[in-house]
């Protein structure tokens, strides 16, 4: 199981895609990730966090590691401003993490919006699930710190958050963060009637069955049976 062992604020993704340049090698950024994520105290610290943003958002969609290449979140980062980016980045750990995903579930399956979040009692659900590992209860922690930057939850003590309202995400942000979906997993057909990652559960999606037609037949077709609600990506 690959952890989430630093959390990343999203100014420093931000900041880092629309910086980093394809073609360019990796390490002409390093320098430059010092000065974005200026919070950082120490070399390693930087080194750690720059290690997971750049695994995450650079080397997850290509083969090498050796030179950087185009993906949709460095071409959206460079056309959008940071609200806008938020959502996708979240999904992005969403799909890339089982640990984060399974967190999200859990997080919604036993917290509403009225209760106070209990740090201890969604680490013990943690626990439950993946065991009582260094990595389980890292990986908690680091998320937690990331949902906070993020501002989808705020801090009330030290073990007490509470849930922060959701935003509505744009129907232009809902066709991105499907086409990033697809992107990931390597799919040009998704079913929304069984599209149950929680890559929009952080967010309040008005109606994807809107979104769906407003997009088809331009970027999709959109295909309506009495199980199914298919979208084919072009």
């Amino acid at each position: 199981m690959l952890g989430y062992d630093r959390p990343l604020k999203p100014e420093w993704i931000y900041k880092s895609l629309k910086l980093v340049e394809p073609g360019r090698n990796p390490m002409d950024y390093y320098d430059a990730y010092n000065n974005i994520a200026v919070e950082l105290t120490g070399k390693d610290g930087r080194r750690k966090t720059r290690t997971v943003l750049f695994r995450t958002f650079i080397y997850s969609f290509q083969e090498k590691q050796s030179v950087i290449e185009n993906n949709i979140l460095i071409e959206l980062s460079k056309q959008h401003d940071l609200e806008y980016m938020k959502p996708l980045y979240m999904a992005k750990f969403m799909l890339d993490y089982e640990v984060l995903a399974h967190f999200t579930k859990v997080f919604f399956q036993i917290f509403d919006p009225s209760q106070a979040i209990s740090t201890k009692a969604i680490t013990a659900k943690m626990v439950e699930k993946f065991g009582d590992l260094e990595i389980v209860k890292r990986s908690t922690r680091a998320f937690i710190k990331t949902l906070t930057d993020f501002s989808l939850i705020e801090k009330v003590t030290l073990d007490k958050f509470h849930q922060l309202p959701k935003k509505v995400l744009s129907d232009e942000q809902i066709k991105d963060i499907i086409n990033l979906f697809s992107m990931c997993r390597h799919t040009k057909q998704i079913n929304l009637r069984t599209f149950d990652i929680p890559i929009f559960a952080w967010y309040k999606t008005e109606n994807l069955n809107k979104t769906a037609q407003k997009y088809h037949p331009a970027h999709w077709e959109y295909v309506v049976g009495s199980d199914r609600e298919l979208l084919n990506l072009k």
